[in-house]
């Protein structure tokens, strides 16, 4: 007999320590939710009651929402170690949970759904960092442990789920992200240009990266293209995200290049409308990563009229269908070339600005919301995933 769908909780505990893309991401997911029916949902946060109301801009904070003050750090060996305390113990009630971190409470008699943001640490674990590729293999283990249910980003990370961890096609379901409603369009293009000059001191065209300054993120690749070019194009580099692996050697080859004037590290631009302006105000998105499960920058371009090159490798080719430019994030040069092309060419950044705005328009959150929906409905009636 179907069971009908009650009492869905959300660990939203990502949103107080979790990086850019997954806090953006959770927290659009759950205010869409919360927008269309609030009854069916419960929010879960491990930390104190100030600090949740803090991370929760967006999440209605008046929602049903259960805090337990104790830190996310120290609950973690109990639930590795002792599987205690159960998520029937904080929350009775609770049908479903639905989490997107790599450790959740255990359940009794819950369903557990767990998001999978993306297997790098499988598919390129030569350019992370040996101790976090170790960390995240403990928790994706954890996952497969303890949730009935995961959801997959992409198409991709789906068939990387069931060909390097051997997860069964039908314990995986497939939500792809939106693009946050904020990054749109800005008519006022001089306004954003006062902007960017008071806030970041930038007075010159400029081609952007979005995301971590990290190895994996192929930086020292787009600093090897930008040189190629430096010498024939007006434009600078501007460079938004936090340090990463790569933070010193980046640093270090502008220094050694004399770039400093050139290229612009911002670090991470935490507020929604300054990083829009940021898009708003570049000529060219480049995004050549090794790997990515889903991405939202690419896609944030698009929506802010900007031209995208990235990467043929991955889940990109997914994210950014036929609006982008592609190409291989290891030939520097082919990457040098298409900048150029499309830094010169008038006609095939209006395609490319076009082609984005219409690509956009088929990722929202409204509809990965709807989808998690559909999820939910499905996983309650088909109940605890049983190894076949």
């Amino acid at each position: 007999m179907k069971k009908s769908m009650k009492n869905i909780v959300i660990d939203v505990n990502p949103l107080m320590h979790g990086s850019r893309a997954v806090r953006r991401c959770l927290d659009c997911m759950v205010g869409e939710l919360l927008s269309h029916n609030d009854d069916n949902y419960n929010l879960l946060s491990f930390s104190n009651k100030s600090k949740t109301k803090k991370c929760l801009p967006k999440l209605l904070f008046d929602a049903k929402i259960k805090v337990v003050p104790i830190p996310y750090r120290l609950l973690v060996p109990f639930w590795k170690n002792f599987s205690w305390p159960k998520i029937e113990t904080i929350i009775p009630e609770c049908d479903i949970l639905y989490t997107n971190e790599f450790y959740f409470p255990p359940k009794k008699n819950a369903l557990v759904l767990a998001t999978i943001h993306g297997l790098a640490y499988k598919i390129i674990p030569d350019k992370i960092q040996p101790q976090i590729v170790e960390s995240l293999n403990q928790g994706l283990s954890f996952v497969i442990k303890n949730a009935d249910y995961l959801i997959a980003v992409s198409e991709t990370t789906k068939k990387e789920l069931i060909n390097q961890v051997g997860i069964p096609p039908d314990r995986i379901y497939v939500v792809t992200h939106g693009v946050d409603k904020q990054f749109s369009k800005i008519d006022n293009l001089p306004g954003v240009w006062d902007r960017l000059k008071i806030k970041y001191a930038l007075n010159r065209p400029y081609i952007l990266y979005v995301g971590a300054i990290g190895m994996h993120k192929n930086i020292m690749g787009i600093l090897s293209a930008y040189q190629k070019l430096s010498h024939k194009l007006a434009h600078d580099l501007v460079m938004v995200g936090p340090p990463d692996s790569a933070w010193n050697s980046a640093n270090r080859f502008v220094y050694d290049l004399d770039f400093s004037e050139n290229v612009h590290f911002l670090g991470n631009v935490v507020k929604t409308d300054d990083l829009s302006d940021i898009y708003n105000g570049a000529d060219l998105f480049v995004f050549p990563t090794f790997y990515e499960g889903w991405t939202s920058p690419p896609l944030e371009a698009m929506a802010c009229g900007t031209p995208v090159i990235t990467s043929n490798c991955s889940s990109l080719p997914e994210t950014v269908g036929n609006a982008a430019i592609l190409v291989d994030p290891n030939n520097t040069e082919v990457l040098a070339t298409e900048m150029e092309r499309v830094l010169s060419n008038k006609k095939l950044q209006k395609e490319l600005i076009e082609k984005g705005f219409v690509h956009v328009s088929f990722h929202t959150w409204e509809k990965a919301a709807q989808k998690m929906v559909e999820v939910f409905t499905d996983v309650m009636a088909r109940g605890p995933w049983e190894k076949r």
